[in-house]
């Protein structure tokens, strides 16, 4: 009688769930985490199509790691656009709403008035910024600061 899975399909699912239970944990995983996780499920399928024998191991192996490359800047763009978001509301000082498509999360940022600060006993211009992101049904609340760099970029301080 055939074995239904054999020893390299077995170490293969056994790697890749050892691999993936590290992504479980408290922190919401981001979009570039999700990308990964798809881009390897969806690259080991798509590599296990091709070679035959140890080759097709070999394939599935390769399309899992290629595909989670892959998957992973994928969703890291994702974020990025987000962050792109909420780095023009704070420059701009004007509210922003976006909703991110891949995630359906939603964000409102409200940046204050700008004041100044001595910030790493470095006089600087800050202005306070609120962010409510929508996610998964509930509001998360962030109260946070963003000052000016020594090249005039603001970033997010606290």
């Amino acid at each position: 009688m055939k074995a239904l899975m054999n020893y390299p399909r077995l170490a293969t699912a056994l790697a890749a769930s050892i691999l993936l239970s590290g992504c479980v944990g408290t922190a919401p995983i981001n979009n570039a985490q999700t990308g990964s996780m798809v881009g390897a499920v969806l690259g080991g399928v798509a590599g296990n199509q091709f070679g035959n024998g140890d080759g097709k191991t070999a394939m599935t192996i390769l399309g899992t790691v290629m595909g989670s490359y892959l998957g992973s800047q994928w969703g890291t763009q994702l974020d990025a656009r987000d962050q792109q978001n909420l780095g023009q509301s704070i420059y701009s000082g004007r509210p922003a709403t976006w909703q991110n498509p891949n995630t359906g999360y939603q964000y409102n940022v409200n940046p204050g008035q700008v004041y100044r600060a001595n910030v790493n006993n470095q006089s600087t211009v800050c202005r306070p910024v609120t962010i409510v992101g929508t996610i998964d049904g509930r509001n998360q609340n962030i109260q946070t600061q963003a000052c000016q760099d020594s090249r005039g970029q603001w970033q997010l301080s606290r």
